[in-house]
């Protein structure tokens, strides 16, 4: 079985999630891909931060520390 496409699909998944952090980090406005709403960056709870456009379509879970 050849997971490569699997990967490769993962791994830009990742880059793209990644890219969208720095920005978001840096005070930049991002759109959601879908959407197009801002992406806001906002604590969740102690030790957790949420990336997230008003709709849901993006949600990205962080953990922090």
């Amino acid at each position: 079985m050849d997971f490569s496409a699997i990967n490769k699909k993962q791994a830009d998944s990742f880059a793209l999630q990644k890219r969208l952090l720095k920005q978001l980090s840096q005070g930049k406005k991002v759109p959601c891909e879908k959407c197009n709403t801002d992406i806001k960056l906002v604590l969740d709870e102690p030790g957790l931060a949420r990336a997230r456009c008003a709709h849901g379509c993006t949600d990205i879970l962080l953990q922090l520390g």
